[in-house]
């Protein structure tokens, strides 16, 4: 099985080489709509909010708070992760993995749970720039995190009462202002989230055109799928341009929310690697979420 996966790989990446060859206009013009969606839409929203996360990380003594009060641990990893939205909520896992103050068994779980949207990203880009309406992107906000906070409070009850090693105490360097280090741990992040947005933004772009110049028309649904499931901004933006007026467009941009999107779920997995933390629960919650969340909200705020 592996030997087949290693192969499928190396072929799938010859066949995205000659596409990128035998057609660079395209290759490029996809690289620039995958600029231009991070630098516009992602780039505002992370940056600030991740260094103020990591920053608030190493001013915060979360290790100092005593085993009887774990919920208050929890909760602070947990808001400190939907603060800042994708990936800050894996980066803050990796840190705290690395500081050793939670556990290898907390750790899958948390990355699993502490995954959600910038706020900043889903009430501006989504709710004002896509369904010009800032309340239904709140009302998806709230309802990413509803899901979340009760798989939240399952965990808190499960683990609050667990033995687990101590937390250790890492204070930081007097030398070193917590303030830069903060933003010199941000970068990477930061150049991995561009990276991958552009890639991904710039393959999807290759392969739907291409496709386009063998049939006249691809339905808009699989248009929206192909940059979806790829990377989620673009699919988020393909869903303005191509659903902009369609009663069906909250469902659409809600199950693109709570998809993700490859670049995303690679953008965690690398910090979750570096770490040595599992991704079988991440992946698990994923699908859960992809089929709970849009179902949701078309019950509370759909279905009349």
């Amino acid at each position: 099985m592996c030997i087949i996966l290693h192969y499928s790989n190396i072929l799938l990446c010859w066949i995205f080489i000659l596409l990128l060859l035998l057609q660079p206009g395209l290759a490029h013009a996809g690289a620039d709509t995958g600029m231009e969606l991070f630098i516009d839409h992602l780039f505002p929203y992370l940056l600030p909010y991740l260094i103020l996360t990591q920053w608030l990380l190493r001013l915060t003594n979360v290790s100092s708070i005593p085993q009887q009060s774990k919920w208050k641990f929890y909760l602070q990893i947990y808001f400190l992760s939907a603060l800042g939205g994708f990936p800050t909520g894996a980066a803050t896992i990796n840190f705290l993995f690395k500081q050793q103050q939670i556990t290898k068994k907390e750790a899958p779980l948390l990355l699993a749970i502490c995954h959600a949207p910038s706020p900043l990203f889903v009430v501006g880009f989504v709710g004002v720039e896509i369904l010009k309406n800032p309340n239904s992107g709140w009302y998806m906000l709230a309802l990413i995190h509803f899901v979340n906070i009760v798989m939240l409070t399952v965990f808190i009850l499960k683990f609050r009462k667990i033995n687990t090693y101590p937390m250790v105490s890492h204070q930081p360097d007097p030398v070193t202002s917590p303030l830069i280090e903060s933003i010199k741990n941000s970068l990477p992040t930061v150049l991995l989230v561009a990276a991958t947005v552009i890639f991904f933004t710039t393959i999807s772009y290759v392969l739907t055109e291409t496709l386009l110049r063998f049939v006249d028309q691809l339905p808009n649904g699989i248009m929206v799928s192909l940059y979806s499931i790829l990377e989620m901004t673009s699919g988020l933006d393909a869903s303005q341009n191509l659903f902009a007026h369609s009663k069906w467009l909250e469902l659409i941009v809600i199950t693109i929310l709570s998809m993700q999107g490859l670049s995303i779920h690679l953008q965690v997995a690398v910090l979750a690697k570096e770490a040595n933390i599992t991704m079988k629960p991440y992946f698990i919650t994923r699908v859960f979420q992809t089929l709970l969340v849009p179902l949701l909200y078309w019950l509370i705020f759909m279905f009349h």
